[in-house]
Parts: C-alpha cells; sequence; structure tokens
C-alpha cells in the first residue's frame, strides 16, 4: 500500500509574502506561472520567456515557496528584495513579525 504524503502547511507570512511577489510581478508586467516543467521525461527549467509581446515568467510547481520567493525576487530590483540576498544566495532579513 502506498502511503499518502501530506502537504506542508505554509505559514501564513511567507503565503502574504509569496502573493505580494506574485502582484508586482504583474505591475512590473510579468505574468507569472506555475507549472509542472517536465516533457518527455526531462525536467526543464523555468524562466523568463516572451510571447506576443507579454513576459511570462515560468516556476516549476514542485517548488518550495521559499525556492518560489527566491526566484521572485530575482526579477525584481534590489531596493525592494528585502528576503533574497542575490549576492550570497541566501534567505535573509526575513522576520515574520514584519510582514
Amino acid at each position: 500500500m502506498r502511503s499518502v504524503k501530506k502537504k506542508k502547511r505554509v505559514p501564513l507570512p511567507l503565503k502574504k509574502r509569496l502573493s505580494d511577489l506574485e502582484q508586482t510581478m504583474l505591475k512590473k508586467g510579468i505574468i507569472v506561472h506555475y507549472d509542472l516543467l517536465e516533457a518527455a521525461g526531462l525536467k526543464l527549467k523555468g524562466g523568463l520567456c516572451k510571447f506576443n509581446g507579454e513576459s511570462h515568467l515560468f516556476i516549476d510547481k514542485r517548488k518550495s515557496v521559499y525556492d518560489k520567493i527566491r526566484i521572485l525576487n530575482s526579477y525584481i530590483t534590489p531596493e525592494q528584495n528585502l528576503l533574497f540576498s542575490p549576492i550570497s544566495g541566501s534567505v535573509s532579513n526575513f522576520n515574520p513579525q514584519n510582514t
């Protein structure tokens, strides 16, 4: 018998941060898509694409919330980047009390 995986609960401040980043991306004219990025057994990388003059960012839906936040942060200007430091590549300055 196959065991059923329980989904990990995402803390509310992280959900809010992810939602805020998605809204920021939308304001910048970038549409965010979470899809299963796999074709013919190959795992594909996500990224930014332009179709008919519209920008689309594709992210694998299996990524953790932390990875999704890190990826979205990498497309936002440094002064708005409060969670991810592109220089160190680590999560920093995150305080759930402040979000």
